[in-house]
């Protein structure tokens, strides 16, 4: 219970420090520097609206965007892309209201090559290809096996280029190879069509092969870590959030890989999430998107505050026993849900043996506790039915209905 406890307020250190990064009302472009190596490239720009400190939400009408140099990188789409080496200046202007973001290129006349551990592994996974329902399975599919979830680049190169004599792959030939036909649709694929042979998935593996198909090797940049932009936003019902899920690498750099993601909403009553990272606020509440790219997992929460407003005095002069009641209290004033009233005995004991072991108190247990009527005996009680609820898991964990402690 204290693990969890301690686990909720570091989450809500992260999330409010994120927020006070952002002290001016108006606007604010996501990222606010974006370095963009090679020719390929790009990273989608998100413009928040901001109130207090906290992002509001995005705002997707009559946005125009400038770039102080666009021989150097210029915007297509919301999606910043590369010139030429230098930097710039991106503008976003909303009315009178405007935002900047800082653009570096570099790298850009270096020759791209797509890089299997990081790019085809990343097409493999996306179009679930390696997902356990396909050829990700113990046993893979139709003879072709891959690790699931790419977890093996080095067995899955071989996979491709090595086995079936070798026509899973054609280097002289890309549009031949039985990865590219398959998925496209040229020829029959009992997983049906994944993606298109106009689609960037499809240039991306036609090209490494194209290129001599490089194996995976010590030398590739590796993941580090994930980011996802905003990490914590307050929005409205109805409204619409785009996400942006950037992947830092050992070399340095930090790629938009927001299109490689898979995304899950926790809470599908408060928000839900399609394929490209787009979030649709559809309840009131809190939710958490998460979005998993290679190795890496990285969440981002999204709260919709209940439309009745609350007295600030009911959370100023709510009851406080620890600093983990300033966290709590301050979330449900975001929410707009007032704090619950201190609960009965009977509802503790009740709630204390459910969130423990799982099973409700028996009679002589509640009247034991019940038992203790003045404040000081009710907290005595209260460390008895911990107690007794201790003994009762190790009971029940004996006669095998329990298999471990919480």
């Amino acid at each position: 219970m204290l693990r969890t406890l301690l686990s909720v307020t570091v989450l809500l250190t992260l999330i409010a420090s994120n927020l006070a990064a952002i002290a001016e009302d108006g606007l604010s472009i996501l990222p606010a520097e974006i370095v963009l190596t090679g020719p390929e490239a790009r990273h989608r720009l998100i413009v928040e609206s901001v109130r207090d400190g906290r992002l509001i939400g995005q705002v997707t009408d009559a946005i125009t965007f400038e770039s102080s140099n666009d021989k150097v990188a210029k915007v297509e789409d919301g999606v910043v892309v590369a010139v030429a080496n230098g930097q710039a200046t991106i503008t976003g202007k909303v009315g009178t209201q405007s935002a900047t973001a800082k653009i570096t290129v570099n790298k850009f006349d270096e020759p791209h090559v797509w890089s299997f551990r990081n790019h085809v592994q990343s097409v493999m996974s996306k179009t679930g290809c390696n997902m356990g329902a396909c050829h990700g399975a113990a046993s893979g599919k139709a003879g072709f096996k891959l690790s699931l979830r790419g977890y093996d680049p080095d067995a899955d190169f071989r996979t491709l280029t090595r086995q079936a004599r070798g026509r899973r792959v054609v280097p002289a030939d890309p549009g031949r190879s039985l990865v590219l036909t398959k998925p496209s649709g040229a020829i029959p694929h009992k997983g049906g069509i994944r993606f298109d042979v106009d689609s960037l998935e499809y240039r991306v593996i036609a090209e490494w092969i194209a290129s001599g198909q490089p194996a995976p090797n010590d030398a590739d940049a590796k993941i580090t870590r994930l980011e996802i932009l905003p990490t914590a936003s307050q929005q409205k019902k109805g409204a619409s959030q785009q996400l942006v899920v950037r992947a830092h690498f050992t070399d340095g750099r930090a790629e938009d890989v927001t299109r490689w993601c898979k995304f899950t909403s926790a809470n599908a009553t408060v928000a839900s999430v399609d394929d490209q990272g787009l979030v649709k606020i559809i309840g009131f509440g809190e939710g958490a998107i998460s979005a998993w790219y290679l190795s890496q997992n990285v969440i981002a929460t999204v709260t919709s505050p209940y439309e009745t407003p609350i007295d600030a005095a009911h959370f100023a002069n709510a009851e406080r026993s620890n600093f983990i009641d300033d966290h709590v209290l301050a979330k449900l004033k975001s929410l707009n849900i007032p704090p619950s009233p201190r609960c009965s005995d009977s509802e503790f004991i009740r709630r204390a043996y459910l969130d423990t072991i799982g099973v409700l108190p028996t009679v002589d247990e509640v009247r034991n506790f019940l038992s203790h009527h003045s404040r000081q005996a009710s907290e005595i009680g209260r460390n008895i039915a911990f107690s007794t609820g201790v003994r009762r898991l190790l009971e029940l964990q004996m006669v095998g209905l329990v298999s471990a402690v919480g």
